[in-house]
C-alpha cells in the first residue's frame, strides 16, 4: 500500500438516545502507546462515565488493531466503532465512544447501532489526510552534482530530511515509494555514477 487515509487532529462530537449520552473522540495515532494514552486520558476526564468503548486501527498492514466493549454486551461497542474506522478506510486512528447511562436500556441491537452512529459521525467531522509511503535514503555526491540532484529532487516530490554542503553533498531524504527506483537511476546518469546511496527503510508521511 503506497498511502493511506488518516484524520489531521482530535475531534469530538456527542448524541443523545433514549436519555443516554455517547460522546465520541477520536484522534491520529501512530502507536499503541498513544492510543492507550487517550483512552486513560479520557478515562480520567469523564470518570463517572458507564462505558468508555473504544476501537483503533494503526498500520495500513494490517497488522496493528483492537476494540474493546468495556463492559458492554458483546459486540455491541467495540465491533460497531471499529467497523465505522474500517468503513471510511482509516488507518492510525482511535475512537471511543463514553457512554453515560440515561435508565433506558437500549438493547443489543439499539447499541450496536448507537455506538457505530456516534463513531460514524465523529469521525465524519475530522478532516481526512493522506499520507504516502516514502523510501528513506542517504545520499552523497560531490559539490558541483547539486543543482542536478536537486532538480531530480523536485521533479520526482521528495523531501530533504537533512542537509551538508561541504566539498561533497550529503542529504537524508524521502522518495516516494513509487518513484524511488527510477529516481535512483537517474540521479546516477545525471552525476555520471558519482552519487553514493544508502536506503534506510520505508516509511509513512
Amino acid at each position: 500500500m503506497n498511502s493511506f487515509d488518516t484524520i489531521t487532529s482530535e475531534v469530538s462530537h456527542e448524541i443523545k438516545i433514549k436519555g443516554s449520552r455517547f460522546i465520541g473522540f477520536s484522534a491520529p495515532v501512530k502507536t499503541k502507546e498513544e492510543a492507550e494514552a487517550i483512552l486513560e486520558s479520557i478515562r480520567k476526564t469523564h470518570f463517572s462515565a458507564t462505558h468508555h468503548c473504544y476501537a483503533y486501527r494503526l498500520h495500513p498492514d494490517g497488522r496493528e488493531f483492537r476494540f474493546n466493549d468495556d463492559g458492554e454486551p458483546s459486540g455491541t461497542a467495540g465491533r460497531p466503532i471499529f467497523d465505522a474506522i474500517e468503513s471510511r478506510g482509516l488507518f492510525r486512528v482511535i475512537c471511543v465512544v463514553t457512554r453515560y447511562f440515561g435508565g433506558t436500556k437500549l438493547g443489543t441491537g439499539g447499541l450496536a447501532r448507537a455506538y457505530q452512529q456516534t463513531a460514524s459521525e465523529t469521525l465524519d467531522q475530522g478532516k481526512r489526510i493522506q499520507k504516502k509511503l516514502y523510501q528513506k535514503a542517504r545520499f552523497s555526491f560531490g559539490y558541483n552534482w547539486t543543482g542536478a540532484v536537486m532538480s531530480l529532487l523536485d521533479k520526482h516530490g521528495c523531501k530533504i530530511l537533512e542537509s551538508v554542503y561541504d566539498t561533497d553533498t550529503e542529504l537524508l531524504i524521502m522518495i516516494p515509494e513509487e518513484k524511488a527506483a527510477g529516481f535512483e537511476i537517474q540521479c546516477t546518469d545525471a552525476t555520471q555514477g558519482k552519487v553514493r546511496i544508502q536506503w534506510e527503510g520505508n516509511v509513512y508521511d
